[in-house]
């Protein structure tokens, strides 16, 4: 999952969860810290299918955008809003983690546009707190993709 500064503003956090039996593994690369062609490579190495939320339009072509050539286009793409659509749900990811039943760890963090005023706040006035929120929203928008993968093919 990815977050931007704004519409058609660059990337400033991309989440990588890579699903393994018994833990959560993630991967948070921050604008200005660790956000690099390098480190997106590495979060990929290895990755057997994509999993987004809406990342034919938004996620996978931002990343293309700031980092050209870093997603190998032999990577499968699933995009869970496509498939959502094609099952008549309603497309709004914090719908189906509600509709699924899917938790969140942290409710406030269901606001929209929450993340462009957090990241906006840390730039402006250095709240470390507010970048702290903006990559454990980012990284719960990540983690919940699996589960409603699973719900979302379930019902194919």
């Amino acid at each position: 999952d990815c977050e931007t500064a704004g519409y058609n503003k660059p990337l400033t956090v991309v989440c990588f969860y890579t699903p393994k039996d018994g833990q959560i593994e993630v991967t948070s690369l921050i604008k200005g810290k660790d956000l690099n062609k390098e480190n997106i490579e590495r979060a990929l190495s290895g990755c057997k299918l994509l999993i987004t939320y809406n990342g034919c339009i938004s996620d996978l072509k931002w990343i293309e955008r700031d980092f050209p050539g870093v997603i190998s286009p032999t990577i499968p793409h699933l995009d869970l809003y496509l498939v959502a659509k094609e099952l008549n749900l309603n497309t709004n990811l914090k719908v189906l983690e509600t509709t699924f039943n899917i938790d969140r760890i942290d409710k406030k963090t269901q606001r929209r546009f929450i993340a462009v005023k957090l990241w906006k706040r840390y730039i402006e006035k250095g709240d470390e707190n507010a970048l702290a929120t903006l990559i454990e929203y980012n990284k719960q928008d990540t983690i919940n993709l699996y589960p409603i993968a699973e719900e979302l093919m379930s019902q194919v």
